[in-house]
């Protein structure tokens, strides 16, 4: 939707500027133009705020919401190409919490244009200081984070089990943050990342993310390779007696292995 909605917006403006003034001015308005585009965009999806709100998390057109200014943004602003592998690894319904390495703060944009199914987030808290994103992405059931306050974090994950028990998906990026960009694999994790899906009685499903690490030094002028490799998943059954540091373990083991998959 959303790129499309550009697309047309942008031929819009360029031809209506360019009828009004005189063709002499094309190169202008063809730069120009996109500022306009970019903000229909904005307002259409503002004008859909209500439904959004109205919807539950997990409804297939707030995910199709979702997917489509994820796919606008990976390959008009950020100008990355995502490749996936694993597709049919994916579950079509039931309990289900995604772990991914994590190289760039876009690497949410490149899971969600790819995953075929609802998914919701688990954003830094200071994220939700902003107003109108604040209303948008609580409506999509997010777990929050917040580091400065563990006991808000516990009350926060009790909500995030009956999203997970729900059917809604949540991904989680367990190593907490970006710890080095350009190495191959994973050094660490944090083991109380698993314990929403320990709770929640839910498969996991394992990703692995690469060349995200290039996007900061080439968007939106040269383009990035992004690879997407999705896992068979960590059936509930086969961890389900297992502490949580054994099962970071192995959801890192899972994904650093990638590498010789992969080489």
């Amino acid at each position: 939707m959303a790129t499309i909605i550009f697309i047309i917006s942008y031929i819009f403006y360029v031809t209506y500027l360019t009828l009004i003034t005189s063709y002499f001015w094309i190169p202008l308005w063809i730069v120009i133009c996109i500022i306009p585009a970019f903000l229909t965009i904005l307002i259409a999806y503002f004008l859909q705020f209500p439904l959004v709100l109205i919807l539950p998390g997990k409804h297939p057109y707030k995910a199709y919401l979702m997917r489509s200014i994820s796919y606008f943004l990976n390959h008009f602003i950020l100008n990355l190409k995502v490749k996936v592998d694993g597709l049919e690894n994916v579950p079509k319904g039931g309990r289900l919490v995604v772990y991914s390495n994590h190289k760039s703060y876009t690497d949410a944009f490149a899971i969600l244009e790819k995953l075929p199914r609802p998914m919701t987030l688990t954003p830094k808290k200071s994220v939700l200081k902003i107003p109108i994103i604040n209303a948008w992405i609580k409506a999509y059931d997010v777990f929050p984070i917040n580091r400065n306050n563990p006991r808000k974090t516990a009350i926060d994950l009790e909500k995030a089990v009956e999203t997970v028990k729900n059917g809604h998906a949540i991904l989680i990026f367990p190593e907490g943050t970006i710890k080095n960009r350009l190495a191959e694999n994973v050094l660490t994790m944090k083991a109380g990342a698993f314990k929403l899906a320990q709770k929640a009685e839910a498969d996991i499903l394992v990703i692995r993310l690469d060349g995200n690490q290039l996007t900061r030094g080439r968007a939106p002028f040269r383009r990035t390779h992004r690879h997407i490799t999705i896992l068979k998943p960590l059936l509930y059954q086969d961890y389900k007696d297992l502490t949580t540091q054994e099962i970071s373990t192995i959801v890192m083991d899972m994904i650093n292995d990638v590498t010789e998959i992969n080489a």
